[in-house]
């Protein structure tokens, strides 16, 4: 998801600041460079897309397949503008087809807003134009799916609508009745099952909301305040540098859904920076790629793909955000510790004083940032929707942002970003509404054929009912999904199919989609194919293969965190306050633990043996159980006390005389 422009306030006075950056997502297509008029008629669509969500926020959504068709139709005809066919297809314009193509999206979208009291009043009655309209339709969403992500997705749902088709053709063990085109075609286009289902309907409304509401932040100066606000608070501790790429990208990950936009994002900052200060390439890419892997983890916003998940799982959004902290917090504290450990055992760079900002400075003007951030938060932990709180959220940051101007002409050059915020926003609600309206083709295809109930019985068949195998079966199935999927894809096809198989197994409901949403995540860092990676590596210009598996070892309290929360309630804020904070402690030592054993150094350098227990101590900690924790306990102790007073005599002189150094 590109965030479009970036806007720095320090520069507002002299020349607008308006600065260009350029996300690349390997998962997704570059757009069209269009020149006038089509990019002002791209720019114009698009703040109407904006103002459109913004408008049915505030006075209240249509009905809903009204409302999710014109949400569709706005990104039809987006797409079809803004990115090509083929490589061959015109870059700086549109063609002749994709105008075509846009006026049937625009027929079709509309034709099923029109229709809407037909629809519902006579379910499974259609006409010969219904149908057609709705292959059209389906043909339309396949498309605009392939040219704004990759043919992966529309495959598998032109595979699943072939399954349902061709039923009673198939092989015994997947074999089923078999339905009629004309009803494939009714359940996908006259009723909230298929292209205007749920998943759509989220897009439709939360997803779009948060992604305006994020543009808006990164434009007014957001992702600078987040750098600095990092660099003031770890630059000048062990491996400053690096803990600044952790906390910036785990700030960065509030107002944004994509791994790969933290990585251009915070990368173009970071990665130099680490580099500059004697840190290998692959080092500060993989450091770089784990943590902004790890934003879409964080609350609140999590990504696209935890209002799905609130969708799925009937509750409200806040539970979800609530039951995702404390793992959240787990992965980030792994990753700070592996770059902790790394960076005493090569005795890595500290930041110099100069390059950090002071932070009373930073806070300064951190309040167009943080006021509506905690707005957000308040607001919804007081049970606001999350559509409703967002809006309130996205006012007070414009208001905020317009208010300081101090004439005509500084209100109006804000005003201006605040338009392309808009623009940049509307444009990055193409991509999510692409990928929710074809996954949503899929759930609808699956359901009616009864393909998920297969799906769950052919998983707790190979699992034999032992709850993890069954986990480790699903996190096999969402990191290869992962590879050639996005994030919130990933997530809805695996929670369709593996999620029910896990909850028969008597894992809660909030963990099994927990879980599949971690996987489908951690997939960005996972080679052979890891999104997030190679955008790390392209800055950093590294070699990709030990960059991804130094982005494995550092990620690892990723891989672990989905497994303990399955198995420890209280770490999904189930349980008394005690019960929370004791396991929080255990587990997190655990993961430090864990980090150290993995990086080779926790109070000094481990010798294999030393690695051997920590590993050990860490999977004791890890396991519920007050004795594996005591046992855990003492074994992590003991190492840690043995290597403290292992550091030679030779070590601390050296230590003293590169502060006297520095003294002098």
């Amino acid at each position: 998801m590109g965030l479009g422009k970036n806007h720095g306030d320090r520069q507002g006075a002299k020349d607008g600041g308006l600065k260009e950056v350029e996300i690349k997502d390997p998962e997704q297509a570059e757009p069209r460079a269009l020149k006038p008029p089509f990019s002002i008629i791209a720019s114009i669509i698009a703040v109407a897309f904006a103002l459109f969500q913004i408008y049915t926020g505030v006075f209240g959504s249509f009905p809903d397949l009204i409302q999710r068709s014109i949400h569709v139709g706005f990104t039809i005809v987006l797409t079809f503008l803004l990115y090509r066919a083929t490589r061959r297809s015109p870059k700086t314009r549109m063609s002749a087809v994709d105008l075509f193509a846009m006026i049937l999206g625009v027929t079709v979208c509309s034709y099923a807003a029109l229709n809407y009291d037909r629809f519902m009043l006579n379910p499974g009655v259609s006409n010969v134009w219904d149908l057609v309209l709705g292959a059209v339709a389906t043909i339309l969403v396949l498309e605009t799916t392939r040219r704004v992500l990759s043919w992966i997705l529309p495959c598998i749902a032109c595979l699943v609508i072939l399954y349902a088709f061709l039923g009673p053709h198939l092989p015994d063990f997947i074999a089923h009745r078999g339905f009629r085109a004309e009803y494939i075609i009714e359940t996908l286009y006259t009723s909230t099952s298929g292209i205007w289902g749920p998943v759509t309907g989220v897009s439709a409304t939360i997803i779009a909301s948060f992604l305006i509401f994020g543009s808006v932040l990164y434009h007014t100066g957001g992702g600078e305040v987040f750098v600095d606000l990092a660099k003031g608070i770890a630059g000048r501790s062990y491996g400053g540098p690096a803990k600044v790429s952790c906390i910036s990208s785990a700030l960065f990950g509030t107002i944004s859904g994509s791994a790969v936009a933290n990585v251009v994002v915070d990368g173009v900052f970071n990665i130099p920076l680490m580099k500059k200060l004697g840190y290998k390439p692959e080092f500060a890419a993989a450091v770089e790629a784990t943590a902004s892997t790890g934003g879409q983890l964080m609350p609140p916003v999590m990504g696209a793909g935890a209002f799905i998940m609130a969708e799925f799982l009937g509750v409200p959004y806040l539970k979800v955000a609530e039951a995702a902290l404390i793992p959240a917090l787990l992965y980030y504290l792994g990753v700070t510790a592996s770059v902790h450990f790394t960076a005493r055992k090569l005795n890595l760079e500290r930041l110099p004083k100069e390059m950090i900002p002071p932070l009373g400075q930073t806070l300064r003007r951190s309040a167009n940032l943080f006021v509506p951030v905690g707005l957000l938060v308040y607001l919804m932990a007081k049970g606001f929707d999350p559509t409703t709180a967002v809006l309130w959220a996205l006012g007070a940051s414009a208001g905020l942002y317009i208010l300081p101007g101090r004439n005509f002409s500084a209100v109006w050059d804000r005003i201006r970003v605040l338009l392309l915020a808009l623009n940049a926003g509307g444009r990055s609600i193409v991509t999510v509404a692409c990928l929710c309206a074809c996954a949503q083709v899929v759930i609808g295809v699956v359901n009616l054929s009864g393909l998920g109930i297969r799906m769950t019985e052919m998983v707790l068949g190979l699992s034999g009912g032992v709850t993890i195998i069954a986990l480790i079966l699903t996190m096999i199935v969402c990191l290869i999904l992962g590879m050639g999927l996005p994030t919130t894809a990933a997530y809805v096809l695996a929670a369709s199919v593996a999620g029910p198989a896990l909850m028969k197994l008597g894992v809660m409901p909030m963990a099994a989609h927990l879980f599949v949403f971690y996987f489908a995540i951690i997939s960005a860092i996972t080679p052979p194919v890891c999104a997030a990676t190679y955008a790390a590596v392209a800055i950093a210009r590294s070699k990709w293969l030990p960059t991804g598996w130094m982005a494995v070892k550092m990620g690892l309290a990723g891989f672990l965190a989905p497994f303990l929360f399955v198995s420890i309630p209280p770490l999904l804020m189930k349980g008394s306050p005690l019960e929370v904070l004791w396991n929080l402690l255990v587990s997190g030592l655990g993961v430090v633990a864990m980090a150290g054993a993995v990086m080779g150094y926790f109070g000094d350098r481990n010798k294999i043996h030393e690695s051997l227990l920590l590993a050990v101590g860490s999977f004791l900690l890890l396991e519920p159980g007050f004795l594996t924790d005591l046992l855990g306990l003492g074994t992590v102790g003991a190492i840690y006390v043995i290597q403290r007073r292992r550091r030679s005599p030779g070590k601390k002189l050296a230590a003293l005389g590169e502060r006297s150094t520095r003294a002098i």
